[in-house]
Order: C-alpha cells, then sequence, then structure tokens
C-alpha cells in the first residue's frame, strides 16, 4: 500500500490486518501499526516502488499530494507525485505481476457537477491543478489496463473524516474553533455541503473493493446523506455547546456541493456506510483533545 501512513492509508491498514492480511507500507513516515511492514521510499523514485511492489498480491494506491493548497502552491510537485508517481507504480505493478491494482481518486473528479452525479456522470476538463491530477491518474490506469493487461479498480472517495484527519480539513478546523469558542464563518445561506465519509466505513468499502466483482470497475464511495456547513455547525453546537457564528455573503465560485450515488457500491461488492453523520462526528470528538 502507497500512503499507508496517513489519514486514511493508516485506518485501512488497520481494517486489512483486522481481516488476517499482511501489509507492507511504502510510505517517507512510518505507519501506526507495528505489524505492518514498512518500506520507507518515495513514490517517484523508479527503485523505491520496484523493491515495494515485489512479491505483492494487491496494490493499494493511496499515497498522493492530496492537500489541495500545495496544489497551488507546488503544482509541479503535484504532477510528478500524482501522476508520475502513479506511472512509476503501475510498471513495477506489471513487472512483478500484480494481481490487482487499487486507486484512491476522488469524487473532484465529477468539477462542477450538480444534483445526483454516478459513475457515468461525465468528466469535464478539470478546474484546478489538484484534480487534474486525479484525473490523469484515473487515465493512466485505465489506460495502462488497455496496454498492459493490469486489473484495477478505481473507487471514487467523497470527503473523508474522522480520527487521524488533517488539522487543514474543514470539519476538523471546524470542531477546533467550536472547542476554542471562536467564531465559525458560515457564506451564503450555508446549504453547500457534501456527503461526507466517515474514515472507518471508507477503509471498510476498500477492503470490500478486493472482490472479484470489482475487477476493472470504477466506483463511488461516499455517506449516506448529505450534510450541509450549516448542518455541520448546528451539530457542533449541539454536541460542545455555543460559540460565535458569522454569516458573510457567498464567496465567488463557492461549490454548492453534489449527492454522490453509491448504488453502485451496494450492488456490486455489498457495500454501504454504517456511520451516520452525527455518529462520526461523536466519534471525532472522543478522539481528540479539548483545545
Amino acid at each position: 500500500m502507497t500512503g499507508g501512513s496517513g489519514f486514511i492509508g493508516s485506518h485501512l491498514v488497520n481494517a486489512l490486518e483486522g481481516k488476517g492480511f499482511s501489509v507492507r507500507v511504502l510510505d517517507k513516515t512510518k505507519p501506526l501499526s507495528e505489524k505492518a511492514e514498512w518500506f520507507k521510499g518515495d513514490l517517484i523514485s523508479i527503485d523505491d516502488v520496484q523493491g515495494a511492489t515485489e512479491d505483492v498480491e494487491t496494490v493499494f494506491h493511496l499515497g498522493a499530494i492530496a492537500d489541495v493548497n500545495v496544489a497551488v502552491t507546488d503544482p509541479e510537485l503535484c504532477l510528478r507525485v500524482n501522476e508520475i508517481g502513479t506511472l512509476n507504480l503501475l510498471k513495477a505493478c506489471s513487472g512483478h505481476e500484480v494481481e490487482r491494482f487499487i486507486l484512491a481518486s476522488s469524487v473532484w473528479v465529477y468539477g462542477n457537477a450538480s444534483g445526483v452525479v454516478t459513475e457515468e456522470t461525465p468528466i469535464l476538463p478539470p478546474n484546478d491543478i489538484y484534480t487534474k491530477t486525479k484525473v490523469g491518474q484515473e487515465h493512466l490506469v485505465y489506460s495502462w489496463n488497455r496496454s498492459h493487461s493490469l486489473p484495477y479498480t478505481i473507487l471514487r472517495y467523497d470527503i473523508p473524516y474522522g480520527p487521524r484527519m488533517r488539522s487543514n480539513m474543514a470539519i476538523s478546523t471546524f470542531v477546533r474553533r467550536a472547542m476554542r469558542k471562536e467564531p465559525i464563518t458560515v457564506y451564503g445561506d450555508g446549504k453547500q455541503g457534501r456527503c461526507w465519509i466517515f474514515v472507518s466505513d471508507l477503509a471498510d468499502a476498500n477492503v470490500q473493493s478486493m472482490k472479484h466483482e470489482a475487477t476493472n470497475q470504477i466506483i463511488n464511495l461516499a455517506g449516506k446523506e448529505f450534510v450541509t456547513i450549516s448542518e455541520i455547525v448546528n451539530l457542533l453546537s449541539k454536541k460542545l455547546g455555543t460559540f460565535p457564528i458569522q454569516q458573510a455573503p457567498p464567496r465567488t465560485g463557492d461549490f454548492r456541493g453534489i449527492t454522490t450515488s453509491i448504488e453502485k457500491a451496494r450492488k456490486l461488492i455489498g457495500w454501504s456506510p454504517m456511520t451516520s453523520f452525527e455518529d462520526g462526528i461523536s466519534r471525532y470528538l472522543a478522539s481528540v483533545s479539548r483545545i
């Protein structure tokens, strides 16, 4: 697994080990699990990627520049890691006869779509470098299968949240401010939102995607409900007590959000999320210190 020391990857390592799988992690940072084999390395290094994929049956590719802010400030790094790194990994997997390549993609590939999106929703030209690299990863995986017959599964994640998430992720930022009784700004009517997915549900979906039925398929993974910014703020008020809420005019270009259909995941691999948004927030709050 690439990126197994990160937010989502660390939970996926736990889920795989819980099912009895042996896990090797290719990452610059040591994984949290003491049982996982750590192959310290970099996706940009062909030698590192070749060594890490030797004697491996399934590769979960989560390693990437996932912070949109980094993609803005250092687009060259984002392109090298996300796309050239993916190409390096595909070459190594073919050379070592890996049985399945599972890519962590994102519903950001749907761009400014509205309403309900399915795996059949057209992918339009991306609006930013990060999204461009996620679309590029998908194209690489798909075309590599056509030319080298490497079986794949592409998983399009909606926005994850939960223990170990980055401090600059929206829900993490809201929680810290609410705990400190600092103001949270709600732009416009606050009805912009996403189908946020709790990280343990996302990890379970990745494990389920190893099923034969997911071979050479693209699958959306999302939470069970569309939750708006206003609903998040109200829920935090309920859980943490009152804090200042500031209303501000809508920002130019603010994305209203989409509802991500997970019917294909239900039918194809028998997966659906188990955690309601309120329960997920409670579990996240229990994992963080009061600041």
